[in-house]
C-alpha cells in the first residue's frame, strides 16, 4: 500500500509540475484532463521504449551512418510529443518549433 500512494503521488507531481508552469491555452478543460489522464503517460511509456530501442540499436545504426536521423525520431519526436505542448493541446509546441524542434518561419 505504501508504494502504490508513493508511485501516485510522484506520478501526480510530475504531470503537475509542468501544469503550474503552463502558459494558457485555449483548449477545452475535457480535453486537458484527457491529455493528463490518459495521453500523457501513454505518450511517456512509449519514449521510454522508443529511446531504449534506439540506444539498443546504437551500435549497429551508428557505423552505417543513420543514427542521426533516427536518434531524431526515435528520440527527439517522441519526448517533444510528451513534454512540449500545452496540456490540451495536440498540434502546437510551447517554442512554437516544428515537432522535429525545427524553427518555424512565419512569412
Amino acid at each position: 500500500m505504501r508504494n502504490l500512494i508513493c508511485t501516485m503521488l510522484t506520478l501526480f507531481l510530475l504531470l503537475a509540475a509542468p501544469a503550474a508552469m503552463a502558459k494558457s491555452n485555449d483548449a477545452p478543460v475535457g480535453l486537458k484532463i484527457l491529455d493528463i489522464v490518459l495521453v500523457r503517460p501513454v505518450s511517456y511509456v512509449i519514449s521510454v521504449a522508443s529511446t531504449g530501442v534506439f540506444l539498443g540499436t546504437l551500435p549497429l545504426t551508428f557505423p552505417i551512418g543513420v543514427s542521426y536521423d533516427l536518434g531524431t525520431h526515435m528520440v527527439t519526436v517522441p519526448w517533444r510529443y510528451t513534454a512540449a505542448r500545452p496540456y490540451g493541446n495536440f498540434h502546437e509546441y510551447r517554442d512554437h518549433r516544428s515537432i522535429h524542434g525545427a524553427l518555424i518561419v512565419e512569412e
